[in-house]
């Protein structure tokens, strides 16, 4: 990263920043770690890294295999991760789920309360900020020590934070929930659709970490798909990008409307199927099909590795994936894959802890960024 010549100030920048990136994509590493890593001179590596010390990006130790060696030890740091923190906020149709984690994205505290359905926008958010007042307080934080929040919510949202379309929640219409949600001057909120960031949870911790191509369809009280593309989430010209159930000819609300006929819950019908039931295999056979038609257009669309299953139907297990990759494969060009997804029903804020430290890790790695020049300030 070092370069001769030019702008010192800013070779001292673009220095530290190769050296933070380093620590935060590592455990901990040596000085010798550090310029082999980031290519500068081991002097302009210590440099980098005692700035950051001082500014509290990092933190120089001593691991306890060094401390019994004999003679001086060598030089270690890492990353600090509880320099800030962020919160995720899944505003979602009947509850609000709020998670704080820090900067390694490690959790710390979360808070859920219901919420209702037909509140006016402004109530639901002051449910939210009550909400992120009590995960702040269950994480022992204060509030100037939080960088960044994510927000999710049904609809589609601009690049504002405003909602330009919601079907399940019309009264949030217009609404801007980042400015609604800023609970604390100069703390950024940003905000995303719920599919597109439980996808980019399933990405970062579920089943997709490690797959650069995917579909994720989370089916619950609701049917709706993000894709990964490349290895990057793909929002679309508006945002809407997967949205393919708001077509009737995609068969997902006639999936919704097959699970809303079943005389029990889903999982008493799965667990009827199970043990032989012909009716409640009917029944699993008709929502498989359903689902695999909606989703054979997105496949054909972007041929993903896979297709990731996510939301309250993954529960299903095996008992809805047999019948629906084989109506998925009976529409495809080429057999793909699908899969159950890992993650909870906390998938949706884990995408919006994601999503705001996306937004601190671009602000930490901007060598215009303020808290660079504090950390290269003596």
């Amino acid at each position: 990263m070092g370069r001769a010549g030019g702008d010192g100030s800013l070779l001292q920048r673009i220095n530290t920043v190769a050296v933070l990136r380093a620590l935060h994509g590592a455990e901990q590493l040596t000085l010798r770690d550090l310029t082999e890593a980031t290519g500068v001179s081991r002097n302009t590596a210590e440099d980098a890294a005692l700035a950051l010390v001082r500014t509290g990006l990092a933190e120089e130790f001593v691991p306890q295999a060094e401390q019994r060696r004999v003679g001086r030890p060598a030089k270690w740091y890492r990353f600090r991760a509880d320099y800030g923190y962020v919160l995720g906020v899944d505003l979602a149709v009947h509850e609000v789920n709020v998670l704080v984690a820090n900067l390694a994205g490690t959790e710390r505290a979360r808070h859920s309360r219901p919420l209702d359905p037909l509140a006016p926008a402004d109530g639901r958010v002051l449910a939210a900020r009550e909400a992120i007042d009590a995960a702040i307080r269950a994480a022992g934080i204060r509030y100037p020590e939080v960088l960044a929040i994510g927000a999710a919510t049904t609809g589609i949202v601009d690049r504002e934070g405003r909602v330009d379309r919601s079907n399940r929640l019309p009264q949030t219409l217009g609404y801007n929930l980042a400015e609604g949600l800023t609970v604390l001057p100069g703390v950024p909120v940003v905000v995303g659709n719920d599919a597109r960031l439980a996808t980019l949870a399933e990405r970062w911790l579920g089943t997709g970490r490690d797959t650069d191509n995917f579909v994720n369809i989370n089916a619950g009280r609701h049917i709706t798909a993000g894709v990964v593309l490349n290895g990057r989430l793909l929002q679309g010209a508006h945002g809407a990008a997967g949205e393919i159930g708001v077509l009737p000819e995609s068969r997902w609300q006639a999936a919704l409307q097959a699970m809303a006929d079943w005389p029990e819950d889903y999982e008493s019908t799965v667990r009827a199927a199970e043990a032989g039931d012909a009716d409640a295999q009917a029944r699993i056979e008709e929502l498989a099909e359903h689902l695999a038609i909606g989703a054979a257009a997105i496949v054909l669309t972007v041929d993903p590795e896979c297709v990731i299953l996510s939301g309250g139907l993954s529960r299903a297990g095996q008992t809805l994936l047999g019948p629906l990759q084989g109506h998925l494969d009976a529409r495809t060009l080429f057999p793909i894959p699908v899969r159950i997804s890992p993650l909870d029903h906390s998938a949706v804020a884990l995408g919006a802890v994601r999503l705001a430290l996306d937004h601190v890790e671009g602000d930490l790695f901007d060598t215009d960024s303020p808290r660079l020049a504090a950390a290269l300030t003596p």
